[in-house]
């Protein structure tokens, strides 16, 4: 449904049936910077009765700026996946947010907020939901190549390059779990996957895992 939310994208006249007040979206708005797994049916409903329309940019602010935990990254994938269905600005504006932030990587950083911003990016790409895939992973290979030569003596960004593989590693490195592999060899089985990226480019992102991590990864 993310791949082809462009041609589904509801007309004009949908919008006018939705709560526009300026009061109830910018509370909406407000709870996105608090964004837990705890009250996402309460942020789906919301979101399923607002016109948010002249909201996007600082609905994705929002998310984009969210504390948010590993457990409550679910959540924010499943509203962004909304979001984008709904409104056809979504996704350029989230991608252009997440290219401010990503693309100046310092020593700074703080390693949660990069490691939620890299599995937020990984997981907008697999699920397609970033939709100009070219600029997307064009982002992603930068990102990761900036950590792995800015942090290669004292590896405290490891944490969060470990955290991508895991979660995003099937995807877009072709790396698959222990748990995956535990599963094939004792059941004998062959799991579906997802080719998103040609084999020379899963392999030139797979030697960033190479280059950062020398040890099983997961």
């Amino acid at each position: 449904m993310n791949l082809d939310a462009k041609a589904h994208h509801p007309p004009e006249s949908f919008f006018r049936t939705l709560d526009s007040s300026v009061k109830k979206n910018s509370v909406f708005v407000k709870k996105l910077n608090v964004l837990t797994e705890q009250n996402r049916t309460k942020l789906v409903s919301d979101l399923s009765s607002l016109n948010l329309t002249k909201y996007i940019e600082e609905v994705v602010h929002a998310i984009c700026s969210a504390k948010l935990k590993m457990q409550d990254m679910n959540c924010a994938i499943h509203l962004c996946s909304l979001l984008h269905r709904r409104y056809s600005d979504f996704s350029p504006l989230l991608l252009k947010t997440l290219q401010a932030s990503l693309s100046q990587f310092n020593r700074e950083d703080k390693v949660s907020r990069v490691r939620i911003e890299l599995r937020l990016l990984g997981q907008m790409l697999v699920l397609g939901i970033i939709t100009d895939q070219k600029e997307g992973f064009s982002l992603l290979h930068t990102t990761l190549n900036n950590i792995v030569t800015n942090d290669k003596d004292k590896l405290e960004f490891l944490p969060a390059i470990v955290s991508f593989v895991k979660h995003c590693g099937e995807d877009i490195l072709g790396v698959q779990s222990a748990a995956n592999r535990q599963l094939v060899q004792q059941y004998n089985l062959k799991l579906p996957t997802i080719k998103i990226l040609p084999k020379e480019k899963t392999t030139d992102f797979q030697r960033f895992g190479k280059r950062s991590i020398r040890q099983p990864l997961y």
